[in-house]
This record gives structure tokens, sequence and C-alpha cells, in this order.
């Protein structure tokens, strides 16, 4: 350590600063650090260190959102399965397998549960496509929460109120993105759908027959469903986040709390945005019609209930993966915390288990070689 190389008379020096200036061969007046001796170079040489708030929340949304997409993607499928207006032969068959051959639960000869097998063609088959999900979802991601990042640190600068400040910058994050996220959600779309067998090849086949504009179909609709759907998110989910904090009287909540505010938020937001998901999905799977004519003619086939297609795995899907979104979001957030600005609080969004799993490994690497 650095203390065992100093002399006696620096080491018992009244300034905090003068051991780690002394270290760094720089008089103590300017050295910029304000650690205690015990941490010195530990925590100075830490990179988190050099990133900004503005960055790690850049960072951990990054990340929060890419995992959440890999946990859900099967939800995901059979929503775009059950919202195909003009399905392929290969998902009309599924269709027909999934009725076909039911999933029963009994309990004492009497049946309790009554669901369509999803699994009828194995795990595989509802993982179609989550090479462009995940492919999609890192630089849309950075994309969005960039500009999130960007329009929230000016408009508090402002004197914004925190409400306006939220709606607007997701907003803003969702029109930016939207035009990453849509060509690889249509691709995406059609794997799941088996209009295309893979996620490359799909891209190919797309721009030689319909070129660039074809990858960008479903942007309207796509605009038309982010903005609400993600500022209804945001916003709802930051209000009961400070009612709760408010109410428990300190400023960071437990895992499963995060998992309930933002499965909740999700939830409302996915059911108030139903009608604008379905002709997003239908225009994206090959429909040429505009959002006002897919949504009519999904009303003279099937009646109001046509707009709620795929309902229930949506809402099931979002609330999921708000879920998990916010609850690995604040994971993230406290993670790329340099370690002399944690909280005690912060633990309580550090998993046991994969604390566990995270020393054993460093265990293993750097004191048994």
């Amino acid at each position: 350590m650095v203390t065992q190389d100093l002399p006696a008379k620096q080491a018992n020096s009244d300034s905090p600063d003068e051991p780690l200036a002394i270290a760094f061969g720089r008089p103590a007046a300017a050295c910029k650090f304000a650690l205690m001796p015990t941490q010195l170079l530990v925590e100075s040489a830490d990179p988190i260190l050099l990133l900004s708030d503005t960055v790690r929340h850049v960072c951990a949304g990054t990340a929060a959102r890419t995992m959440a997409q890999a946990i859900i993607h099967p939800i995901d499928t059979v929503k775009t399965r059950l919202q195909v207006t003009a399905p392929a032969l290969k998902l009309q068959r599924w269709q027909q397998r999934i009725k076909d051959n039911p999933l029963d639960l009994y309990v004492a000869n009497h049946r309790v549960v009554h669901t369509r097998n999803w699994l009828i063609r194995g795990p595989k088959d509802v993982y179609r496509g989550l090479t462009g999900a995940v492919l999609g979802t890192i630089p849309t991601a950075m994309l969005y929460f960039t500009t999130y990042e960007w329009c929230k640190t000016r408009l508090e600068a402002r004197g914004a109120p925190s409400a306006i400040t939220h709606l607007a910058s997701a907003s803003a994050g969702a029109v930016m993105s939207a035009f990453i996220r849509v060509p690889t959600d249509t691709i995406k779309h059609r794997v799941q759908a088996y209009m295309e067998t893979d996620v490359f090849l799909g891209a190919r086949h797309i721009l030689a027959s319909e070129g660039v504009r074809g990858l960008y179909q479903g942007l309207v609709p796509t605009l038309m469903r982010d903005v609400p759907e993600i500022a209804i998110q945001f916003a709802l989910y930051e209000k009961l986040r400070k009612v709760v904090e408010s109410r428990k009287g300190f400023a960071k909540l437990h895992t499963w709390e995060h998992l309930v505010l933002g499965g909740f938020s999700g939830a409302c937001a996915a059911t108030a945005t139903m009608p604008l998901d379905f002709a997003k999905t239908t225009i994206q799977c090959g429909s040429s019609q505009p959002v006002r004519q897919v949504l009519k003619a999904a009303v003279q086939q099937h009646g109001p209930a046509g707009l709620f297609r795929g309902m229930t795995p949506r809402v099931c899907q979002t609330a999921i993966m708000s879920a998990m979104f916010f609850t690995l979001f604040e994971f993230w957030k406290a993670q790329l915390k340099p370690h002399h600005h944690r909280g005690t609080r912060d633990r309580l969004l550090e998993p046991k288990i994969w604390h566990k799993r995270r020393t054993h490994v460093w265990k293993r690497q750097f004191v048994q070689q």
C-alpha cells in the first residue's frame, strides 16, 4: 500500500490529501481528490470515476433494456403471431396446432387450467428472431437513453417541473430511437411470423424486394404507439416510486418494489396503446394499408375486440419487460457508482446470488492461481 512507503512524518500528515498527492508526485494543494488515506489509489484507480452520471445512466439503461428484451422475447413471439392478419402457411399450421393440442391442468379430477400449447414446436421456436432483437436493442437503447438524459439535463437546468421533464425526455428519446428500432423490428417480426427464415437473410430479402422503405414499414404507428407508451410508463413509474419512497422515509427501494412498480406501469401503458401496437405489427408483417384502414378492417371483421388481438401476451410481455427493465436499470446504476459513493441502501438492489457468484469468480481468478 502507499502508506507503507511513506516517511513517518508524511504518513502522519494532518492533510488527508497529502499522501495521495505525494503518490501522484504533486503538491497536496493541487490534488483534486477528497479520499481518506486508507482508500488512496484503490478508489482513485477505479475507471468508473471517469464516467459522468449521464454516461452511467446511458450505460445502465442500455444494459437493462437489452437483458430485459432477451428475457421476454418468447412472449413477444407469441404476441406477434396472434396479431398477423394474413399469416403464412407455416404460421397457419402453428395456429391450428396450438388449438388442437391444448395444455390442461387437473386438480382432483377437475380441470383448473386450459390454455394453448405455445411451445408446440419446442422452446427454440419461440426464440426465432432473438438475434435481430438483441442487435437492434443495443443501439436503440443507447440512442434512447442518450437523448433522454440530454433532454432531462437541459430541462432540469431550466427549472421545468419533474413530470414535464420526464414526459418530454421520454418522448424525445422514443422519436429518435424509432429510426433504428423500426427496421430491426420489421425484420424480427417477419422471422417470428415464419415469413423469413433468418434475420440476416430476411434483411437482404426485404432490401432487395422492397428497398430501404420496406424496412421502415410501420414507422408511423410505431411513433404513435411508443411516444405515449414510454411517456406513460416512465412518468407513472417515477411518480409511484417517489410516493413509495416518501412514505417509507428513504430514497432506495427493495428489488421487489421496483418489480411491482415497473410491472404495473408497463401493464397500464400496454393496455392504453394496444390498438396502435396491433396496427404496427400488422403493417410490419406485410400489410400495405395505412393505420386508419388497418384499424377499420379489424373492427369490421372482429368488432372492437379485433383491435385487442394479442392483448394478453402483450400486457404480460410489457409488464414483465417493465419490471425487469426498471429493476435492472436501478441495479446497474448502483453497480456503476464509485464504491465510495455508494450508500447502504444501494445494497438492496444487489441480489445475493449475483453478489456471491461474482465474488466467487474473483477469488478463483486472483487468489487460487
